[in-house]
């Protein structure tokens, strides 16, 4: 570009009536915000295929669990122990055991406790975070 062709650019952007540069102006608005609203679109789309991805994702897990199953060999029937579940609440040596520890915190702090003093009434579990506790 010449010299002479830059001056004839700016002579022509002067030339444009009020009307002609509004128009431009619009004009480049509006295709700004159209390119705008079609990538959000575009983006939306992509979002929307997500759980269309997940689901297809999930089918070929199990198709590879099966597969790997049927080619494990089988295990050895386990015998499962039959656990018996104790209540903690009717144990008498967890409650001689808190009894003891209350008596020696006591005796700790300077206070008096006789023997046959401490009453346990009932245990329950405190369910707090060992971070309240601190």
């Amino acid at each position: 570009m010449g010299l002479n062709q830059i001056v004839l650019l700016a002579t022509q952007v002067e030339e444009k009536s009020l009307g002609e540069r509004m128009q431009t102006a619009l004009l480049n608005t509006v295709m700004g915000i159209a390119i705008v609203f079609v990538v959000l679109l575009l983006i939306s789309a992509l979002i929307s295929c997500f759980k269309f991805i997940n689901k297809a994702e999930m089918n070929a897990q199990k198709k590879r669990e099966a597969v790997a199953s049927a080619n494990a060999p089988t295990p050895a029937p386990v015998t499962e122990a039959v656990v018996e579940e104790e209540e903690l609440s009717d144990d008498l040596e967890l409650v001689a055991v808190i009894t003891a520890a209350i008596h020696a915190y006591e005796e700790a702090q300077g206070n008096e406790v006789p023997a046959n003093g401490l009453v346990v009434r009932s245990i329950r579990k405190v369910n707090r975070s060992k971070w309240l506790n601190a």
